[in-house]
């Protein structure tokens, strides 16, 4: 997670240090969509063109951190899931992040029903997670790692690619089937606390 504070002193440089860039600090490398700035729920407020200022990013989340933060929830129900998934429950503390492998990606929901945990990745640039041939993607097989309210490692499994929406916040205003979905399995996530999630 590299998610700015909500409050406080903030500059550039600490837009830069969370978003990514090169010196001198170009404003248009962070509107929102462009190469370095996700959609996502914590970015709202961060323009797409024109006027930009700094308090535009306060509690915006970008790419440079290595794991993305959740806080769980409850779907409610006789069968109830647990974890994060936007915008039923749960929820986004800081999911755009960068895997072990060098995959830019932001999370849109780690959820779990019994024992089986799907985990939802936007591919809307400028995420660089995409669909591979075969119907895979470059997180397959790679190892969840979790802490926090929950404790869990295990390696991944591809179960497809557009299962759900991206939802519109996480896409640029416009719902999409632009995400990729891995599975795990043998774990129950819990219906509260917070949860630190990495892939590598």
């Amino acid at each position: 997670m590299s998610r700015i504070p909500a409050s406080g002193v903030m500059t550039w440089n600490d837009i830069q240090n969370s978003f990514g860039g090169s010196n001198p600090i170009g404003i248009n490398e962070y509107y929102t969509g462009s190469s370095l700035a996700p959609f996502s729920s914590l970015n709202l407020n961060i323009p797409t063109s024109g006027q930009i200022e700094a308090a535009d990013f306060r509690g915006a989340d970008g790419f440079s951190g290595t794991t993305g933060t959740f806080n769980c929830g409850s779907s409610g129900g006789k069968i109830a899931a647990g974890g994060f998934e936007y915008p039923s429950y749960g929820s986004d503390l800081g999911m755009a992040f960068t895997t072990g492998g060098g995959v830019k990606t932001t999370l849109f929901a780690v959820s779990g029903l019994g024992t089986i945990v799907g985990i939802s990745c936007c591919t809307a640039s400028p995420n660089t997670l995409n669909l591979l041939s075969g119907g895979t993607n470059q997180i397959t097989s790679s190892t969840v790692t979790m802490s926090g309210a929950h404790s869990f490692s295990g390696t991944s499994s591809n179960i497809g690619n557009s299962i759900i929406a991206t939802p519109a916040d996480y896409n640029g205003g416009t719902v999409a089937n632009n995400s990729v979905r891995i599975a795990f399995y043998n774990t129950t996530l819990p219906t509260s606390g917070i949860v630190n999630i990495s892939i590598s």
